[in-house]
């Protein structure tokens, strides 16, 4: 894309956090994860699988039952907490991944709330994009904006400029995909990565990021839980915004060029290891 700066293995493998002799699991990055909902609790189980698999010293989870079982049948090394106590008392994390799968759950989204004003770095994606896109554009801005990453795709960014009074459609988007990314991160004071078979990230006043394309088989259901989970363990572990972003970005790429052929999203989180030992492992 003309005007951008494109992703490269050597830019990832450069800020890639790596343990080192006497880090422990708080060292490394506790990941905060307020996703799911009894309607759809995939989602958390996504997204916390992401976290894990993408190197995160510790994640814990905040939802309802449901979810939580879900969760810790996949990944029992999560602690999980009632999303009712996380609101009055949240939970110490370093980096939160907020809004997958939420589906108005009215405690989730009081969880929601405890987040933004605890000032902690974030991942938005999915329900809770508008709420926290407008609480930033009337000046609620706790985190700053190199520690906050929105991540919609193009269905999503349309409801989220939407609910700041700017009315597109998907349409207008597909002709200024870039446009459209600067104009939300710009009214929300935030880091917006934009999903698509090409991947931008632009942060207010500055550069725009593109990610090469990625394989088809990743417009999946699930597939942008992953992605987030990725994400908020990056951020977790001290990366800004746009770096997390463009990390998580190239190695969801790489994890599904790595199954070569269909993908279902845990198989995603299950590929991660690999492709990140190799990125790791090469220094060309």
């Amino acid at each position: 894309m003309s005007g951008a700066t494109q992703v490269d293995a050597a830019r990832v493998r450069a800020s890639w956090p790596v343990p080192v002799e006497g880090d422990d699991k708080y060292s490394r990055g506790v990941v905060g994860v307020v996703a799911g909902s009894d309607a759809y609790p995939g989602a958390a189980a996504l997204v916390v699988s992401g976290a894990v698999r993408a190197g995160a010293g510790m994640v814990r989870y905040v939802g309802p039952r449901r979810a939580q079982d879900l969760v810790l049948a996949h990944r029992p090394e999560c602690v999980v907490h009632d999303s009712g106590d996380a609101a009055e008392s949240l939970p110490r994390a370093q980096a939160w991944v907020v809004g997958p799968g939420v589906a108005d759950y009215p405690e989730q989204d009081a969880a929601i709330g405890s987040v933004m004003a605890s000032g902690a770095p974030m991942v938005v994606d999915a329900g809770a994009l508008e709420a926290v896109a407008r609480a930033r554009a009337t000046g609620s801005r706790e985190a700053p904006s190199d520690r906050v990453l929105l991540t919609p795709h193009v269905e999503e960014l349309m409801r989220t400029l939407g609910a700041l009074r700017h009315d597109v459609t998907v349409h207008d988007i597909a002709s200024d995909r870039a446009g459209h990314a600067r104009l939300l991160a710009e009214a929300a004071r935030a880091t917006v990565l934009l999903k698509g078979s090409q991947t931008l990230i632009t942060s207010p006043g500055g550069a725009l990021l593109a990610l090469p394309p990625a394989p088809a088989w990743l417009a999946t259901a699930g597939s942008g839980d992953v992605l987030a989970g990725i994400a908020g363990a990056l951020l977790a572990a001290g990366l800004s915004a746009v770096d997390a972003g463009a990390g998580a970005a190239w190695v969801h790429a790489r994890a599904a060029a790595s199954l070569r052929g269909p993908v279902a999203a845990l198989d995603l989180a299950e590929a991660l290891p690999g492709v990140v030992s190799d990125l790791l492992a090469d220094p060309s």
